[in-house]
């Protein structure tokens, strides 16, 4: 269940936490961009960003444009979003 934008049952995620998940055997770190409910099971999932430690690069805060969480979404398909 989702209070305050903490995921219940979960260790109490939120948007912006860090988090570990293995892929190919190894742990990779992602940063949790959103949850949504899958329809046809009710279960929660979370849309992760992976974070690269060999893709880090700096810019000004004046070159950055902001992505609106709807057409991060929008790259999925048949999600309802919370």
């Amino acid at each position: 269940m989702l209070i305050g934008g903490l995921i219940q049952g979960v260790g109490c995620m939120k948007i912006g936490d860090i988090v570990t998940r293995k892929v190919c055997g190894e742990d990779m770190q992602f940063c949790i961009l959103g949850f949504y409910t899958r329809q046809s099971t009710g279960e929660r999932v979370a849309i992760l960003a992976m974070l690269d430690p060999t893709t880090i690069v700096e810019a000004s805060v004046q070159e950055l444009a902001p992505v609106s969480l709807k057409d991060i979404f929008a790259l999925t398909t048949s999600i309802y979003v919370h």
